[in-house]
């Protein structure tokens, strides 16, 4: 789906339906039965939205919404679908219901205060009439609840694009718009809150917010209601606002604005209590702590990697899909050492409650408010709750969280990175929380030395085998950890040459020794090579190689050699060569200080002809014609080159081939 889609599961989490508005796919993928042909719109931002039909796991509505481009002309519509047809499957038995048109591009969902029935609120085209519409026990009630509230949204062509989203308590809505695009860059736009009142469907309390060129397109609440979260995609920013103070102004002073990794146009809050962010790539972005504001809400950049990639938009959900404030369970520790936990069941649902309890460790409980003792404390165990009751017409309410009977988690262990002697080794204290003020920390790293940091780095000496050991002290003693890891630290060396003097234009070999590395040698001046352990020199001057030496666990080492160079003040060339391929002197050519610069080396046979030349410095002749050996005799010489003035130098001499 480009923009807006919506999916809907079994109450174990499985996978039923899902839509982009235009078409129904089923659990395998498929096209739903008569489930193509839905007048959504897959460019609306909230293009629809599944509400199962309370008391009946078998029924559920589709809600769909037209977009801009069409020109909202199909307006809000539903259908109903069937589980129970084609083998589990679904089919759409009902399609396109007209409830009201043109509509805009917002649609949303809230629980109704009684914990059972659902709204669905929709947004008149052009205005500021919103309409609630209530799903029950016996389906869709066609009559909806009628408010007008805000700002009439018929300013700019983009007023009706945007979403709308209530808060998990069911008491504040926030609708969005996009901003005017014919006024560029500097154009901004506002949202409006809303009360709402989730026992009669009604909106009030309008209240604008807006801010200078600032442009927000969609939203999300925290779970617990407490702070709203706002995008600003063409700014790669997102806002927190706390939209239950008392005034407008209050709740515009209470802006924090915080960067984003790009341009993020999905928000959506999970089943989880995470909020999730996307942008048209392969990642999205999560809100680990919404609840907490600033930089305490621990937004992370591709945290989550997808398979493919997302678009801008998410699926729309019932708006306590991760927190039911009505049906739920609150839980306190009453003593940490022993894991004893009161739990507390709480539901809105009138009539006969029947609270069955899994506390995760293999024990259950039918009471609304169990004791119950964990061993060990200090692990974590999933409690579910399922609440039924004869008044709530077969809907059952199920609330799960992980409970830790200790309160902190206490189980100590960490990681390390690193095992080189040349490295500091980087400790990772994975206890969780360890950051959180639980204790206090001591690691010995096993040569003597001690720290109370969080995540230390630590050097060692030298290579060796340590006992490393991280100690836990809180104030119940009872939960003092301790673990302990072995660390070996690997000794790698990498050698070379000592120091070697040659005369200008010869050469020396340079060999690395370390086991099984890569190696690289700098400066690359004058080097046959630069990764490999063996290299030949031919350097113009005095200068240092350096070789780092690199094994397969990224430790690193490295040596260095000096060469001195003798210098010339002129020319020499050999009297004589032996061409024998016995490594000396195998090649004649001329030897000149760095100051000249050679224009041409040439070789002459006994009658004249020129049988070699060159303008390389350091390249000779091997004593062979179009590689015929020759034999030995006496050749001419003649170097024509430039001194450091550019002055043209001339010299001529003979050397004998010898065999």
């Amino acid at each position: 789906a480009d923009e807006g889609c919506s999916s809907i599961c079994d109450i174990n989490g499985k996978l039923l339906f899902y839509s982009n508005g235009t078409t129904v796919y089923n659990r395998v993928h498929q096209v739903m039965l008569n489930g193509d042909g839905l007048q959504g719109n897959v460019s609306a931002v909230q293009s629809c939205i599944i509400v199962p039909m309370p008391g009946n796991d078998s029924i559920f509505y589709l809600f769909t919404t037209d977009a801009i481009e069409n020109n909202y002309a199909n307006g809000y519509r539903y259908s109903i679908i069937n589980m129970q047809r084609d083998n589990g499957n679904g089919e759409v038995t009902s399609k396109n219901n007209l409830l009201w048109a043109p509509s805009t591009e917002r649609l949303t969902a809230s629980r109704h205060a009684n914990g059972i029935d659902v709204w669905l609120i929709t947004n008149d085209n052009n205005s500021n009439t919103f309409r609630s519409w209530l799903v029950d026990c016996n389906g869709l009630q066609t009559i909806p609840v009628i408010s007008v509230a805000g700002v009439v949204m018929d300013q700019h062509i983009l007023m009706n694009t945007g979403a709308m989203k209530v808060s998990p308590d069911g008491k504040i809505l926030c609708q969005t718009h996009f901003p005017d695009i014919t006024v560029g860059q500097t154009g901004g736009n506002f949202f409006q809150l809303f009360d709402f009142n989730n026992a009669t469907g009604m909106i009030s309390n309008a209240r604008s917010i807006a801010f200078p060129g600032i442009r927000y397109t969609n939203c999300e609440f925290s779970p617990d209601s407490r702070l709203l979260y706002m995008l600003r995609p063409f700014d790669s920013l997102f806002e927190q606002f706390e939209p239950k103070l008392l005034t407008t102004v209050a709740i515009s002073s209470s802006r924090i604005v915080l960067t984003a990794r790009t341009s993020i146009y999905g928000i959506q809050l999970g089943p989880d209590e995470k909020i999730y962010m996307a942008a048209p790539d392969g990642y999205l972005d999560v809100i680990n702590k919404p609840n907490l504001k600033d930089v305490s809400c621990n937004y992370q950049v591709d945290q989550v990697t997808l398979i493919n990639n997302a678009r801008q938009g998410f699926p729309s959900y019932i708006n306590d899909l991760a927190v039911d404030p009505y049906n739920n369970f609150t839980y306190q520790i009453l003593d940490s050492c022993s894991g004893l936990v009161q739990f507390n069941g709480f539901t809105s649902v009138g009539g006969t409650t029947i609270w069955s309890w899994d506390f995760g460790d293999g024990n259950v409980s039918g009471l609304q408010n169990p004791i119950h003792q964990f061993t060990p404390s200090n692990h974590s165990y999933t409690v579910k709750l399922s609440i039924t009751s004869n008044a709530s017409c077969g809907r059952k309410f199920i609330k799960t969280r992980n409970v830790l009977p200790s309160g902190i988690a206490t189980t100590v262990d960490f990681t390390f990175t690193g095992k080189c002697e040349s490295d500091s080794i980087r400790f990772t204290n994975s206890t969780p929380d360890a950051a959180g003020g639980i204790g206090e920390f001591t690691w010995d790293f096993g040569d003597g030395t001690t720290s109370h940091a969080i995540n230390p780095d630590h050097l060692y000496a030298g290579p060796g085998v340590y006992s490393v050991k991280l100690n836990l002290k809180t104030t119940t003693p009872c939960l003092d950890d301790s673990v302990t890891h072995i660390l070996t630290i690997i000794p790698f060396t990498v050698t070379v040459p000592p120091p070697q003097t040659l005369l200008i234009g010869n050469s020396v070999p340079l060999i690395a020794n370390a086991n099984n590395a890569s190696y690289n040698w700098s400066p690359s001046t004058g080097l046959s090579s630069v990764n490999s352990s063996r290299t030949i020199a031919t350097p113009l001057q005095d200068i240092v190689y350096k070789v780092t030496a690199t094994n397969s666990q990224g430790c690193k080492a490295e040596d260095s050699v000096f060469i001195h160079v003798l210098q010339l003040d002129g020319f020499y060339v050999p009297s004589a060569f032996t061409p024998n391929n016995d490594g000396k002197n195998d090649v004649i050519r001329p030897f000149f200080g760095a100051n000249y610069t050679l224009n041409d080396f040439s070789i002459f046979n006994r009658w004249g002809q020129k049988i070699f030349a060159t303008m390389q410095r350091g390249a000779g002749w091997n004593g062979k014609i179009n590689g015929i050996i020759q034999d030995t005799g006496v050749y001419i010489w003649i170097i024509h080159a430039n001194d450091k003035s550019g002055v043209p130098i001339e010299r001529k001499g003979s050397f004998v081939l010898i065999r």
